[in-house]
């Protein structure tokens, strides 16, 4: 069951080298993400700490901040909803953006003038080219029966299907229940393999770039891929019918396809900045 969940934004992966936070009254600027300073920027929404989104500019580039109190933000749920929400907006509105990790505050304007956009021109400008026309989409694959799996191994495995003739009415050892374990444990996970290769197979010319991600929620085994995927724009339709297709070549697999996007692309961006 492919489950497609559009606008939403996972946690920003772009953390600085170093950013010194302190903890006082002092008010900053908290730095949501970097774009191409645009001609206008007028988005009506207040960022975490309350205050209104605006600019930073120097050069060709803009940061979106907002003014904050300087201090070690908690990390809850609205907190970093709101940091996620504001770069969310910033990308519909302008396209191509660096996001920035949650928390990150400089003391002040002066110093994401010099510190980031002045020091880091040249850098930040090549990271915007490369992402340019460009989304990460999510896609998670979970076996929603695992049992049934599991006894699909067995019956294709004639080893595993002999072990199993073998141990029926009787307690198992130790020794045997080892062996049984990595019997199955490798059997899933060729049938795992199998199923990456051939979904990413199908979507060969079409993903620029891919990034295996943690699958976070404890389904342990179930998990058959958590990637994170670097598309054009211009191919994300071809991208949606492959994935809407999967659930049909998969049925007899029982897999529930998860589909986020389009976020910024806060898996294939590495700039490491310094405020300090």
């Amino acid at each position: 069951m492919v489950d497609p969940q559009r606008d939403t934004i996972s946690a920003s992966r772009w953390r600085p080298a170093s950013s010194k936070i302190i903890m006082s009254n002092t008010m900053g600027k908290y730095i949501y993400c970097v774009i191409r300073k645009p001609d206008s920027f007028d988005l009506d929404f207040c960022g975490v700490g309350g205050g209104k989104m605006h600019l930073v500019t120097s050069g060709k580039l803009a940061v979106v901040v907002s003014d904050s109190p300087v201090m070690d933000y908690p990390i809850t749920r609205e907190n970093t909803m709101t940091h996620q929400r504001a770069i969310e907006e910033v990308m519909r509105a302008h396209s191509s953006v660096l996001p920035v990790s949650f928390g990150t505050v400089a003391e002040s304007r002066a110093v994401v003038e010099k510190k980031l956009l002045e020091s880091k021109e040249g850098e930040l400008l090549e990271a915007l080219q490369s992402v340019e026309g460009k989304v990460e989409l999510n896609l998670k694959a979970l076996w929603l029966d695992l049992p049934a799996i599991f006894q699909k191994i067995v019956a294709e495995n004639p080893e595993l299907a002999h072990l199993k003739k073998e141990c029926t009415g009787r307690t198992l050892s130790m020794d045997e229940t080892i062996e049984i374990g990595k019997l199955v444990e490798n059997g899933l996970e060729a049938r795992r393999e199998k199923m990456k290769r051939e979904i990413f197979s199908l979507l060969e010319g079409i993903v620029v770039d891919r990034k295996d991600t943690p699958l976070f929620g404890g389904f342990g085994g179930q998990m058959i891929f958590n990637v994170a995927l670097f598309v054009p724009e211009n191919k994300q339709g071809i991208f949606d019918k492959i994935v809407r297709n999967l659930d049909e070549k998969y049925k007899d697999e029982n897999v529930y396809f998860k589909y986020i996007g389009p976020t910024p692309p806060f898996n294939f961006v590495n700039v490491p900045i310094t405020l300090t």
